[in-house]
């Protein structure tokens, strides 16, 4: 900055607050794109579920990764419900800095609406970093969320359920860090080195066989 022919520096800006209301609080993470295709993702309901959740714990904070052409509707359902402050929208994260939003959530949350859902690898993923999730019971997310061992399965388009979950594993540390434990387990047993060999077995008795 110039001021009478001399150059004056202003630090960086950082806002502290926010800083410490982000630290303090529990941290939901939600992974996907926000675009019409992906809208079967239901993050409106989280957002909604969020609300309700909310009205009995004022430390959660939902960290959505994604982007897309529904972000505005999304951040005026948080501006409508007064949650501006606590849901944030980081945008796209490359997959090779993915990991460290796992490592720093405290729970994800999958909250489907319909069959159009298939494997939920992001379930793999947080699991992978001994996280729990809570996914709705639809599509292939069943064959991934064992209920109440690696996280907890609710009904799709159900809030008020979804909240419920919410505020049980964020008041539960032990609950959380448990499921997390035996995610990270069950992410072990998927990994890509057994899935591979698995696989070159397949393969193997294939051929034996002709």
């Amino acid at each position: 900055m110039l001021a009478n022919g001399r150059v004056r520096l202003l630090p960086n800006r950082v806002r502290c607050a926010r800083a410490d209301r982000a630290r303090d609080a529990k941290t939901i993470l939600f992974v996907g794109a926000l675009s019409k295709w992906h809208g079967y993702k239901g993050l409106e309901v989280l957002i909604n579920a969020l609300a309700i959740a909310s009205k009995l714990r004022k430390d959660m904070a939902l960290l959505v990764v994604g982007d897309g052409i529904l972000k505005p509707a999304y951040q005026k359902q948080a501006s409508e419900l007064n949650l501006s402050d606590k849901v944030i929208i980081a945008g796209d994260v490359s997959d090779q800095d993915l990991p460290s939003y796992y490592a720093a959530l405290d729970l994800l949350v999958l909250p489907s609406k319909d069959r159009s859902e298939g494997f939920g690898l992001t379930i793999l993923e947080a699991n992978a970093c001994g996280k729990p999730a809570i996914c709705s019971n639809v599509g292939g997310i069943p064959d991934v969320i064992h209920h109440g061992r690696n996280g907890l399965l609710v009904p799709p388009n159900d809030p008020k359920v979804l909240s419920n979950a919410l505020v049980l594993l964020v008041e539960d540390d032990s609950l959380r860090t448990e499921m997390g434990r035996n995610g990270r387990r069950f992410a072990e047993e998927h990994d890509w080195s057994k899935v591979a060999d698995a696989t070159e077995k397949i393969y193997d008795e294939a051929l034996q066989q002709h």
